[in-house]
């Protein structure tokens, strides 16, 4: 089984939708762990969180994020971690994943949000084609790809192993890397986010596991519409629907939430694809 471990900070609506997908179409999940931080007037907002969701452990992040997520690694009983943020969706059933390929020597994640399907990326506010090379997908069966990341250029999704969205790792290959991270951190004292574990976890790609495996379909998308994190200020947000965090927290307070049934996913080409997560307001 699969431990998810999901980053989040004011955005209880988000995490609400993140949560009730995992609960939905992620069954192969036995334990949800949240990693938050909130203030101001979204505290409370983190406490029905936890009220509405009493099968999701919820962790307040200290200082260090490195070492939160550490020691929430090293504290499961599950061989499999999976890595979301609160503006991830599970918007399809996930398949039954193959324990064989999840623990193949040289496999180093399972991507949920990759698949054939995806074919564009956006950087810097631009769309650009991803497409696969059709030579480089490996047949695992009529459900599962691999492919070498080297097979495209660093940056393109297809090369890029290291993320936090949707991502499933080994147990003990993902704790020995937090373990340095912490390690590092405690010298460099790094911005204590999600965007910046990601970046430093590409540290280890070169001396990583070669290849990446997935679904002929991608599972899981990143619905940005909101940035409230002040780490990586040219990440992509809100070029469709652009939500304010505080509009949506008065949302939740009033008791609304989305319904996952009612979003409209469309043809998603792209990990990160913005939504009108609103539609499914009730």
């Amino acid at each position: 089984m699969i431990t998810a471990i999901v980053y989040s900070k004011d955005r209880p609506l988000q995490l609400d939708l993140c949560l009730n997908s995992i609960a939905k179409n992620f069954d192969q999940v036995s334990d949800v762990v949240v990693i938050y931080k909130s203030g101001g007037n979204y505290v409370g907002s983190y406490e029905t969180l936890k009220s509405e969701h009493d099968h999701v452990e919820f962790f307040q992040q200290r200082e260090a994020i490195f070492k939160d997520t550490l020691d929430t690694i090293s504290s499961t009983n599950n061989q499999f971690v999976c890595f979301f943020t609160d503006d991830d969706i599970v918007y399809q059933k996930v398949p039954q994943i193959r324990e064989d390929i999840l623990l193949a020597d040289d496999l180093e994640c399972f991507s949920l949000r990759m698949g054939d399907n995806i074919v564009k990326r956006y950087h810097d506010g631009r769309l650009y084609p991803d497409a696969p090379v059709s030579q480089m997908l490996l047949m695992i069966d009529e459900n599962n790809i691999c492919w070498k990341k080297t097979a495209r250029g660093y940056g393109s999704y297809w090369s890029y192993s290291m993320s936090v969205d949707g991502h499933i790792f080994r147990k003990g290959y993902i704790e020995a890397i937090f373990d340095e991270m912490w390690y590092l951190d405690q010298r460099y004292t790094w911005a204590q986010t999600p965007n910046k574990i990601e970046s430093i976890m590409q540290r280890f790609w070169a001396g990583g596991k070669p290849l990446m495996a997935s679904f002929m379909h991608s599972v899981v998308l990143n619905s940005p519409n909101n940035r409230v994190q002040e780490s990586h200020l040219d990440n992509m947000f809100g070029e469709r629907y652009n939500y304010d965090a505080d509009v949506l927290l008065e949302k939740y307070l009033l008791g609304r939430r989305i319904n996952i049934d009612k979003l409209d996913f469309g043809q998603i080409e792209c990990p990160h694809t913005e939504i009108n997560i609103l539609k499914g307001l009730e």
